[in-house]
C-alpha cells in the first residue's frame, strides 16, 4: 500500500512538473497590445463583471467590452475563452494557452489538453471551450453555479415577458408585483411554470377544505418569520393577479395552490 501511495505521489509530481514546463513555454506568448483597453476604458470598467459581459447576463453580448473588462479585472479565464473561441478577436490558441496557464487553477491540465484538441481539429470545425467545462476547484464551481443560475433566471424572465406581452397594462402591473416579491431565485421558475399552466387553462381547482388543510400543515413548519412575511407578500401578489387575470378562480383555491406548492418545496429539501 505504501508503495502504491509513493507511486501516486510521484505521478502527481511528474504531471505537475510537466504542466509547469509546458506553461513556461506558453507564458512566453503576449497579448496583442491593440487588444488591451486604453487607460480611460480601463478606468470606466473598474466595477465591471467580465462573466456577465461574456455570457450576456443582464446585458447584450459585448465581447469587446468583455475583453476589456477581463484585462481590467485580470480575468484570465474569460480571456482564454475569448481567444480560443474567436469571439471579438481572431482565434489565437497561443494566447488562449497563455491565458489558461496564467489562470493558475487546478483545471490547467484539462484546459491545455482541450485547447490542443481544438487546435488540431479534433473538436470539430467550430470548437468551443468554456471555463466551466472542467471546473474542479470550489471557487470555480461556485462561480459557474452562479452563472448557470443567472442564465436560467434570465431565460425564465424572458419567457415570462413573452407570455405577458399582450396583457393589459393592469395585468402587467399586477404581474410586476408578483415578480417584485419573488425573493427566492426558484420563484422565478415557479412564476413561469404557473403562468404556462394558467394560460393553457390549467387553473387551480381546490375546495375551502383543501385550503384549510394545506395552510394548517404549512403553519406547523418551522419557518423564519422574515421568510414567512416575504412568502405571504408573494402569495398575496399572486392572489391580486389571479383575481384580475383569472377571475373564475376563487381566492381559497389560490391559497390552496400556493400552500401546496410551498409544502412540496419544503419536503423536497
Amino acid at each position: 500500500m505504501r508503495r502504491a501511495f509513493v507511486t501516486a505521489l510521484l505521478a502527481l509530481a511528474t504531471n505537475a512538473h510537466a504542466d509547469s514546463t509546458e506553461c513556461e513555454i506558453h507564458k512566453l506568448a503576449t497579448y496583442p497590445f491593440s487588444h488591451r483597453p486604453t487607460e480611460e476604458q480601463a478606468a470606466a470598467l473598474k466595477d465591471c463583471n467580465a462573466d456577465k459581459l461574456y455570457y450576456g447576463i443582464g446585458v447584450h453580448f459585448d465581447y469587446v467590452k468583455a475583453r476589456h473588462c477581463a484585462f481590467a479585472r485580470d480575468s484570465q479565464d474569460v480571456l482564454m475563452m475569448l481567444y480560443a473561441n474567436g469571439l471579438g478577436v481572431p482565434r489565437n490558441y497561443a494566447v488562449a494557452k497563455m491565458a489558461a496557464c496564467r489562470s493558475e487553477t487546478t483545471e490547467i491540465e484539462a484546459r491545455l489538453a482541450r485547447l490542443a484538441r481544438m487546435q488540431t481539429g479534433k473538436e470539430g470545425p467550430s470548437p468551443k471551450i468554456d471555463m466551466c467545462d472542467d471546473a474542479a476547484n470550489s471557487h470555480l464551481l461556485s462561480r459557474c453555479a452562479a452563472i448557470q443560475l443567472d442564465l436560467a433566471d434570465q431565460d425564465s424572465n424572458a419567457r415570462i415577458d413573452t407570455i405577458s406581452a399582450r396583457w393589459s397594462d393592469a395585468g402587467k402591473s399586477a404581474l410586476q408585483q408578483v415578480r417584485r416579491h419573488a425573493t427566492d431565485p426558484a420563484q422565478t421558475e415557479e412564476i413561469l411554470n404557473s403562468l404556462l399552466d394558467f394560460e393553457a387553462g390549467k387553473l387551480p381547482n381546490f375546495t375551502v377544505a383543501d385550503a384549510a388543510a394545506a395552510e394548517r400543515e404549512l403553519s406547523q413548519m418551522k419557518i423564519a418569520p422574515e421568510r414567512q412575511r416575504n412568502w405571504l407578500a408573494y402569495r398575496d401578489a399572486w392572489l391580486a393577479l389571479g383575481k384580475l387575470r383569472y377571475p373564475s378562480v376563487a381566492p381559497h383555491a389560490w391559497k390552496a395552490y400556493f400552500a401546496k406548492r410551498r409544502l412540496a418545496a419544503f419536503k423536497a429539501q
